[in-house]
């Protein structure tokens, strides 16, 4: 599994031993909020969307740029392995704990963990939440847009301990046939239709904030207030 980028703070572990001397040892702990976009993770709407996230008050944000077969084949190609990839390999629990982050310096001072993920991304999101909780350390939210998750992954994901909070934001209203909780089957019906609406270039379906048309300002910071108001700082 390719190692997704996204930042930590840093905190201390003392260990105790019989002796009166104490052990402190130096512990990686996530911080900040990463965002992952749909498949190819190089469309021209991430760093708006991302710019909108900070002007709702959502700080310590920043794109996942990695764990896309983009950085090998450019272009079309590599987006179309990736939104295969989705459905394949990692629509579901991927059965590893082989999902990492690594720090910039600027998310020290960041109070949370946050993961949000959309279409594509929604799955790194997802698997790296799991892995993260699985290692013991506290996803603060896990924020997924229309994501084709699988319902056995979506509800272990519910159950977790470690994942305090999870919202899932659904575009079916605008058109969009993918859900979270769907088969691999009603996936795969969809396929042509989900072509269409990427085609078009429209901003509709699947596509509502993934496109970058006139009225996408207004959608992108009406997402963000939605995501601000579930919590994350």
């Amino acid at each position: 599994m390719i190692p997704v980028i996204v930042g930590t703070g840093s905190t201390t572990l003392v260990l105790k031993s019989d002796s009166a001397t104490k052990t402190v040892i130096p512990v990686n702990k996530p911080r900040g909020t990463v965002f992952w976009g749909g498949a190819g993770l190089d469309g021209p709407y991430l760093k708006p969307m991302i710019q909108a996230f900070t002007d709702a008050g959502i700080h310590y944000i920043w794109e996942g740029l990695s764990n896309t077969a983009t950085k090998i084949i450019p272009g079309t190609i590599g987006t179309l392995i990736d939104a295969a990839r989705t459905g394949m390999m990692i629509k579901n629990d991927d059965g590893t704990d082989n999902w990492r982050v690594y720090p910039p310096a600027s998310t020290q001072a960041a109070k949370q963990f946050n993961l949000i993920g959309y279409s594509y991304g929604s799955m790194l999101a997802a698997q790296t939440a799991k892995s993260y909780a699985n290692l013991g350390y506290v996803v603060d939210h896990l924020v997924l847009i229309g994501s084709p998750i699988d319902a056995d992954f979506l509800a272990m994901l519910r159950k977790h301990k470690n994942i305090k909070k999870l919202t899932i934001i659904d575009l079916t209203r605008y058109g969009d046939p993918i859900y979270a909780g769907m088969g691999f089957s009603e996936l795969v019906e969809n396929s042509l239709k989900l072509g269409i609406q990427m085609n078009t270039g429209k901003a509709e379906g699947h596509f509502y904030y993934g496109h970058v048309i006139p009225d996408s300002p207004r959608r992108w910071a009406e997402l963000a207030k939605r995501i601000k108001n579930e919590g994350l700082e």
